[in-house]
């Protein structure tokens, strides 16, 4: 079994409250590296073929439908692979989000995206609370770089926020076009970053961000993991939104 790289001697609190976010470089060893790297390609090409598999009653799989436009998006793929579960259930994961979050952490939603190589497989300045249409605390959104990014193949670029004065997200638009919300930024504030693959970046769901297209001629591929500090339930329905798999 490969070992999760514990690389966390602290987490800067202050330094996240600030700006709503952290870089972490070689958050995970090169072994477990390839590890997730040899999943997620696996299940992407599954995807690719349509190749369905048996799962627990009680998770509702699915392929969202933001994947579009050379963006694949698939949601929730731990129940079936152990290597993600590892990586999820990890002694580092569960350090950073505790420090970030309080001692009670749920895992919230996890997501496979790749942009496709010379596609218009940009993302809009968008939080991801924008995604969730009633009142809940910000949850924690975790971006490990799979592969190295680059100016060519959509980086992740965020908008540095101060989280003590941001309480609660912005008022979203929904664009026909690109099939995804999106805000208005000032993008001249944007910070940009071009990690090798390892790099952890962690922000609040409270920070905007977004993404630009992939114009190289390889996949672009990132493992995309929320955690919140409650359960977060749907006050119209009752029911809980996504998963709350503590851990």
């Amino acid at each position: 079994m490969s070992k999760i790289k514990a690389k966390i001697s602290s987490i800067n609190i202050k330094e996240f409250l600030s700006q709503g976010y952290l870089v972490i470089e070689d958050f995970v060893s090169m072994e477990t590296l390839s590890e997730l790297r040899s999943v997620v390609e696996k299940i992407v090409q599954d995807y690719k073929k349509g190749i369905e598999r048996m799962q627990p009653s009680n998770l509702t799989r699915h392929y969202g439908n933001i994947s579009q436009i050379g963006r694949i998006f698939l949601a929730n793929q731990s129940p079936f692979h152990p290597e993600l579960q590892r990586y999820l259930k990890s002694k580092p994961i569960k350090q950073l989000t505790s420090e970030l979050l309080g001692k009670k952490v749920f895992l919230f939603n996890e997501q496979i995206v790749t942009k496709e190589p010379y596609t218009q497989s940009s993302f809009n300045w968008h939080q991801d609370s924008g995604y969730i249409d009633f009142e809940h605390k910000p949850y924690l959104t975790t971006w490990l770089a799979l592969d190295d990014t680059n100016a060519l193949n959509g980086p992740l670029s965020i908008i540095p926020t101060k989280l003590e004065k941001t309480n609660k997200a912005i008022l979203h638009k929904w664009s026909e076009k690109s099939k995804d919300l999106f805000i208005e930024v000032d993008e001249s504030k944007a910070r940009t970053f071009l990690v090798p693959a390892g790099t952890l970046i962690v922000f609040s769901s409270l920070t905007p961000h977004a993404s630009g297209s992939n114009n190289s001629s390889s996949p672009r591929t990132a493992f995309l993991a929320q955690f919140s500090s409650e359960v977060i339930i749907d006050p119209a329905t009752g029911l809980k939104r996504n998963r709350a798999v503590p851990i």
